[in-house]
C-alpha cells in the first residue's frame, strides 16, 4: 500500500516525504468524532475554522479552492485525544 498527502508541505520538503522506502503511508486523514459533540459545537457557532486558500490550475484555468482542515477542529473539542496507530 502506498498513500501520500503532501498538501501543506512546502515545495522544498516534498521530496523528503515522497520516497516510499522511507514512508509507506503518510497521512491517511482519518478522524473519528462524536457527531453529537460536533452538532453542539456547530449549533453554538463555536467552530471558528480558518479558510485555507489552495491555488489550483486545471486546464490552464487558475482559481482558488477554499477549504478548511477538519483536523484543525480538534482544538475546539474538550478532552480530544490523538492516537498514532502503527
Amino acid at each position: 500500500m502506498y498513500s501520500i498527502e503532501v498538501n501543506g508541505t512546502s515545495g522544498e520538503e516534498v521530496n523528503e516525504f515522497t520516497p516510499i522506502e522511507k514512508f509507506k503511508i503518510f497521512n491517511k486523514n482519518n478522524l473519528w468524532v462524536n457527531l453529537k459533540a460536533i452538532k453542539r459545537l456547530v449549533e453554538a457557532d463555536a467552530l471558528k475554522m480558518e479558510i485555507i486558500l489552495n491555488p489550483k490550475d486545471v486546464d490552464g484555468v487558475e482559481f482558488l479552492q477554499l477549504e478548511t482542515a477538519a483536523g484543525a477542529a480538534v482544538r475546539f473539542i474538550d478532552h480530544a485525544i490523538g492516537i498514532n496507530v502503527p
